[in-house]
C-alpha cells in the first residue's frame, strides 16, 4: 500500500507542470461562464417580474447540467486520460518506469486513479459553479419573495457522488485504449467516436442501455424511483470500471513475460476475478419486474403549499368516480377493494391551476403511489408503485401510423411492397421499443401489460392492412394482396387474444372490430345503420357495450345537428347494458343535445379588467366569438395572439366581438397574465365557472365556442384561431357585407 502512495505522489510531481489540471478545470468552469452570461443578458433585457416562484438554484443547475455532461465533461475525461498516458508515450518513458522498484500494477492503477481524481476535482468545480452562478443570479434578481435560492445541498452531495462513480466506466477504456496504443488518434477517434456514435445508433434504437456514454448521461441525470443514493448505472459503472482495470494491468504485467508459466498466478490474481466481476455485470444488467401486492393502494403526499384536498380515481374514458381519496395531513392511503381489470384509468384533483388529470394504468393487487409536482425539490409528477416501468412508459407507439395510414388511403397497389416493409419495420421497433424500456432502476414492464400492448400493436396494424385491402378490392378484385393476412405482412406466428385485449378496454382492438363488422355488412344502409346492425348481431354483451361507447366517443363530439343527435341515442344508447355506463352516456347525449346549433348559449358572470360586470346579455345584437382559457395553460397562450389577429380583422365589421373568458382558479393569476393593451379582444374574468364547466362541458381548454346576435349556440367546439379553417368557418356563419 506505501509504494501504491509513492507512486501517487510521483504522479502528482510529474504532472505539476503539464498544464492537464489547468485544461480540465477550464473545460469544467465554462457552464458556470455561460449561465452567469445568460444571467446577465436576463438582467438587461428581461424586465417583466416573475408571477410564479423561481427556485433559482434548480433553474442554474438545469441550464448548467446538459451542456456539461454533453460535451464538456466527457471532453474532460478524453482529454484527461490520453494526456496522462501520452507524457510517457511522448517521452518512451513507459520502459524506464517499469524499471522501477515498485510493481507495473501499482504504476499503472495510480496513473489511473490519478486522471480519476482529476475528472473528480472538476466534477467539484463545475457543482461549485453552480453555486456561485446561483448565487450570483440571485443577487441581481428582483429583490421580491418570488425569487428563491435555496441551495440543496444534500442534493448536490447526491449527484457529485452518482457522477464521480459513473465516470470510471468511459474513464476506463479511454485510459486502457491509451496505455495500449501509442498512436494518439486511436485515442482520440475511440474517445470522441463514443460521444458520436451514441446519438446515431439511439436514432436506430440498437443503443444499449451499458453503452459508457449512456451511464455517464445517467450517472447525473437520473434519479433512483425508489429513493436510492445510487441507481443501477452507478453499480455497472464501478464494476465495469474494475473489469476493465484487470484486463488493461494483465496485458501490462505480462506484455513481455511468459505468463502461461505462471497460470496458476494469473487464474488467482486475474482470471477468477474477472470472470466474477464479469458475472456480477450481467447480474445487474439483468432487468428485473415489480411484484404485486397483497391489496389495491394508492397512496401518496402532497406537497405543504398545495390547495389539493381530494383525488378522484375516474373511469380510462368516462368521467365517471370510481373512487373518492380525500387527503390529511398533505397524506392520503385509500386501500380499494374493488376487482379492478388492468387498464388505463385516471386521476383527477384540483390545484391552483384549476383541473389537473392524469392517466395511470394498474389492475387488483397494484400499488400506486403519486409523486405530485414540487418546484421546491425540483420534483416532477410521477408515478411510483408495482406499475413504475407501465407507468413510465411515455414514448410513443407507432409513430409512423400516420404516413403508413396515408399511403394506404390513396388505394394504389404501387405502394403495397413499400407499405408492407412500413408495417413490419414499424411493428419491430415499437416491440423492440417496449421491451427495451427501463427504469432508473432498471424495472421492466412485466409480462401482462407486455401481452396487452402486443395485441394493441397487433390490431393497430391489422386495422391498416384491412383497409388498405378493402382499398385495393374497389379497384382490383384480383389484386395479389387479397389473401395476405396481417400475420404474412409481419411475418409473425402471433394468435391475438380477444378477450385478454377486451377486458383492458384497447381502443385500438374496438376500433378494429367496428370495422371488421362494417366490413362484413354489403348491405345498402347508411353508415349508422351498419353501425348498429353490426353491434346488434354481437353475443357478448360487454364487447357490445363497449363498441357502442366508442362510437359515441368518436363520432358524436363532431355532431351538431338535433335530428342527427337523436339517431345516435336511439340505436347506440340501448346497446350500452352496464347501469352506470348507460347513465355516463344518458348525460353525455343530453349534454350535447344542449350544445347544439340554436340551443341557448348559458351566460357568464363576469368582471372586466376595471372590475365592471359583464354578462352575455351586454353583447346582444353581436355575434359572439368566446375563448375559455386560463393563465397556467400553454396552449391557450399560444392561440391568444392568433385569436387577436382574427379580432383585428373582424372587429371592423361592427357586428362580431371577440371575447376572452379566463377561467382561472385565482382572479389574481389572471390579471398578471392578461393582455392589458388589448384593445381588439374583451378581457373577462368568470365568477360562475362551475355553471359554466358544467353546461358547456369544459374537460380542456382552450375552447372556441361561437354565439348568434340572439344568444343561441351557432357552433360549441369551433376550429382552434390558427387552423385555416376558423376563418373560413367564420365567414360561412357571418352575414356577407
Amino acid at each position: 500500500m506505501m509504494k501504491f502512495f509513492k507512486a501517487f505522489a510521483a504522479e502528482n510531481i510529474k504532472l505539476k507542470h503539464s498544464g492537464i489540471h489547468t485544461t480540465a478545470f477550464i473545460l469544467a468552469a465554462i457552464p458556470f461562464l455561460i449561465s452567469t452570461g445568460v444571467s446577465i443578458y436576463s438582467y438587461f433585457t428581461e424586465k417583466a417580474e416573475a408571477t410564479e416562484p423561481v427556485y433559482i438554484f434548480f433553474d442554474t443547475y438545469d441550464l448548467q447540467t446538459t451542456p456539461f455532461i454533453n460535451l464538456f465533461y466527457p471532453l474532460i475525461i478524453i482529454v484527461t486520460a490520453v494526456r496522462i498516458t501520452q507524457l510517457e508515450h511522448k517521452n518512451n518513458t513507459w520502459q524506464l518506469i517499469e524499471t522501477q522498484p515498485v510493481k507495473r500494477a501499482v504504476l499503472l492503477n495510480a496513473k489511473f486513479l490519478k486522471a480519476y481524481q482529476i475528472c473528480i476535482y472538476s466534477i467539484l468545480i463545475f457543482m461549485l459553479g453552480i453555486v456561485i452562478s446561483a448565487t450570483f443570479t440571485h443577487l441581481i434578481s428582483p429583490k421580491t419573495e418570488m425569487y428563491i435560492l435555496d441551495i440543496q445541498w444534500p442534493f448536490l452531495l447526491k449527484k457529485t457522488v452518482s457522477l464521480s462513480l459513473g465516470t470510471g466506466f468511459l474513464l476506463a477504456i479511454i485510459y486502457a485504449v491509451s496505455v495500449r496504443f501509442s498512436n494518439l488518434f486511436v485515442s482520440i477517434i475511440i474517445g470522441v467516436g463514443s460521444l458520436l456514435v451514441a446519438p446515431i445508433l439511439s436514432t436506430f434504437d440498437l443503443l444499449p442501455k451499458w453503452f459508457p456514454t449512456i451511464v455517464l448521461d445517467r450517472s447525473l441525470k437520473a434519479s433512483s424511483d425508489l429513493g436510492y443514493w445510487l441507481t443501477y448505472n452507478e453499480y455497472l459503472s464501478i464494476i465495469a470500471t474494475v473489469i476493465i482495470l484487470f484486463i488493461i494491468t494483465f496485458w501490462y504485467v505480462f506484455k513481455n513475460k511468459k505468463w502461461l508459466s505462471n497460470k496458476k498466478t494469473i487464474l488467482i490474481n486475474y482470471a477468477a476475478p474477472a470472470l466474477l466481476l464479469f458475472g456480477l455485470f450481467l447480474y445487474v444488467n439483468h432487468p428485473t419486474q415489480m411484484i404485486q401486492s397483497n391489496e389495491t393502494v394508492i397512496k401518496g403526499s402532497v406537497p405543504e403549499n398545495s390547495m389539493i384536498s381530494t383525488i378522484y380515481l375516474l373511469d380510462g374514458t368516462m368521467n365517471d368516480t370510481l373512487q373518492t381519496i380525500e387527503v390529511k395531513d398533505h397524506r392520503f392511503h385509500k386501500v380499494i377493494k374493488d376487482d379492478l381489470p388492468l387498464k388505463k384509468y385516471r386521476l383527477a384533483w384540483w390545484s391552483d391551476k384549476g383541473e389537473v388529470q392524469a392517466s395511470v394504468l394498474f389492475s387488483k393487487n397494484d400499488v400506486v403511489e403519486i409523486q405530485f409536482p414540487d418546484k421546491t425539490k425540483n420534483q416532477s409528477f410521477k408515478i411510483l408503485g408495482t406499475r413504475l416501468a407501465e407507468n413510465s412508459l411515455n414514448v410513443e407507439l407507432g409513430g409512423d401510423v400516420g404516413y403508413i395510414k396515408k399511403l394506404a388511403d390513396e388505394g394504389s397497389e404501387d405502394n403495397a411492397e413499400l407499405i408492407i416493409i412500413l408495417l413490419k419495420n414499424s411493428y419491430k421497433k415499437d416491440l423492440k421499443t417496449v421491451n427495451k424500456f427501463n427504469t432508473s432502476d432498471n424495472f421492466v414492464i412485466r409480462d401482462d401489460y407486455t401481452e396487452i400492448i402486443k395485441n394493441e400493436l397487433y390490431y393497430k396494424y391489422n386495422l391498416i392492412w384491412m383497409q388498405y385491402k378493402d382499398a385495393l378490392a374497389r379497384s382490383n378484385q384480383k389484386n395479389e394482396y387479397k389473401d395476405k393476412s396481417i400475420q404474412d405482412v409481419l411475418n409473425i406466428d402471433f394468435k391475438p387474444n380477444e378477450n385478454f385485449i377486451a377486458k383492458a378496454e384497447n381502443t385500438e382492438y374496438y376500433r378494429f372490430k367496428i370495422y371488421e363488422l362494417l366490413s362484413k355488412d354489403t348491405s345498402d344502409g347508411d353508415i349508422l345503420t351498419k353501425y348498429r346492425n353490426g353491434l346488434g348481431n354481437l353475443k357478448n354483451p360487454t364487447l357490445q357495450t363497449q363498441l357502442a361507447k366508442i362510437i359515441l366517443e368518436d363520432k358524436l363530439p363532431n355532431v351538431n345537428d338535433l335530428n342527427e343527435i337523436n339517431r345516435y341515442e336511439e340505436l347506440f344508447l340501448p346497446l350500452i347494458k352496464d347501469q352506470r355506463t348507460h347513465t355516463y352516456y344518458s348525460k353525455f347525449i343530453n349534454d350535447k343535445k344542449r350544445l347544439t346549433t340554436g340551443s341557448e348559449a348559458f351566460s357568464f358572470d363576469a368582471i372586466t379588467v376595471t372590475n365592471q360586470p359583464k354578462t352575455l346579455e351586454n353583447y346582444k345584437r353581436k355575434f359572439v366569438v368566446l375563448d375559455f382559457w386560463a393563465s397556467w395553460c400553454g396552449p391557450c397562450i399560444y392561440q391568444a395572439d392568433y385569436f387577436e389577429k382574427h379580432a383585428i380583422e373582424y372587429n371592423k365589421r361592427g357586428d362580431v366581438v371577440f371575447i376572452s373568458l379566463s377561467v382561472d382558479q385565482k382572479e389574481n393569476a389572471w390579471r398578471k397574465k392578461v393582455k392589458l393593451n388589448d384593445k381588439n379582444v374583451v378581457q373577462l374574468f368568470a365568477k360562475n365557472q362551475k355553471a359554466l364547466n358544467d353546461f358547456y362541458r369544459l374537460n380542456s381548454i382552450p375552447r372556441f365556442i361561437v354565439i348568434d346576435p340572439e344568444g343561441k349556440i351557432i357552433n360549441s367546439n369551433f376550429p382552434f384561431p390558427d387552423d385555416s379553417n376558423f376563418k373560413v368557418m367564420l365567414d360561412q356563419i357571418l352575414p356577407k357585407k
